[in-house]
This record gives C-alpha cells, structure tokens and sequence, in this order.
C-alpha cells in the first residue's frame, strides 16, 4: 500500500469516526486542533459552511424556540460536526493524489476518474451558460429572468446527466465492466 493510499485510508477513518461519534465536547477539540494545523483552511471552511449552516441552524432555532422541541446541544454538534469533516475534506484531499490512492482497485479508479471527467465537462458547460447570458444582456436581470435562467440550466444540467449516465452505462455494459464487477 503507497503512502497516498495509506494517507486516503486515514481521512476515511477519520470521516467515519467524526460521523459516528456523537459528543460535542470532541468535535470542539476536534475543531480546535484542525484549525491549529491550517487557520487559512479553517476560515476558508468557515466560509463555504456558513450559508449552508445558518439556514439549518436557523431552522434547528426555530424548531427550539417555536415548538420546544430539539436542543442547544444538538445545534452545537451539529455545526461542529459539518465545520471538522469540512476541514477535514479541504485540507486532506488536495494533498493526496485520489486517483493514485484508489490504485488497489481499478473499479474505484475508474470511477473516480469518470467522476472527474462529468464534473469538468459540466464545471465548462456552466462556463459557457454564463458567459452567453452576460454577453446576451445589457441591463441587469428581473428577478423572474434569473430564475428562468436557473431553471433552464437545471432542467439542461438534469436532462445531460441523465442522458450521459445511459451513454457511459452502454459504453460500459459492452466493454464487460459490469461482467467483471460482479
């Protein structure tokens, strides 16, 4: 076993535990400690969870205040919980070759790598949707044109992924991947 599959083995381990674990005193230790190794990753992590968590959270408060039903410790956990495996996802992944570490099987590799390709044809494709409707307008867009907007992407973005799932499951059917992975 290389060492970026050891290293892979270990953030696994280290998801799984901070999953299954359920005191909040650890996951403030836990927060502590990470954000010791990096605070840069920590206050990146702050940002990209902070949207997502307020409005849990706010929900989780409301549920608390309204219908005294949930508690603070919950909410705590919680939040911690997604700031640690957060944390933890930035500042482990881009350190490991994944593709290298998933070398002990080349099912998990292939996969991995599939995933990499639909992702940077759909990261170029909402490229090309912005860069068309910046160069298509001139003043800025009424709410109701922007929601428009994001609803044709969703239904384009859903219809390709669907429809580039039969094509790869074909293309993978005929090479015998699916005989093998039985």
């Amino acid at each position: 076993m290389g060492a970026n599959s050891f290293f892979f083995l270990l953030y696994l381990v280290a998801v799984g535990l901070l999953v299954t674990l359920h005191h909040t005193l650890f996951f403030g230790a836990a927060a502590l400690i990470l954000t010791l190794f990096s605070p840069k990753t920590a206050w990146r992590t702050f940002k990209a969870i902070l949207f997502f968590n307020i409005s849990v959270t706010l929900g989780y408060l409301f549920q608390l205040a309204v219908l005294h039903e949930g508690s603070w410790d919950f909410i705590l956990l919680f939040n911690l919980r997604v700031f640690d495996i957060t944390f933890l996802t930035l500042y482990v992944v881009p350190k490991l070759n994944v593709a290298e570490a998933l070398s002990f099987s080349r099912t998990l590799q292939f996969l991995y790598l599939a995933s990499l390709s639909q992702i940077g044809s759909f990261r170029r494709t909402y490229g090309d949707f912005v860069m068309a409707l910046k160069s298509r307008t001139v003043k800025p867009l009424a709410d109701r044109e922007k929601r428009d907007f994001i609803g044709s992407m969703l239904y384009f973005f859903t219809k390709k992924a669907l429809n580039q799932s039969k094509e790869r499951a074909q293309a993978l059917r005929a090479r015998g991947f699916f005989d093998q992975a039985r």
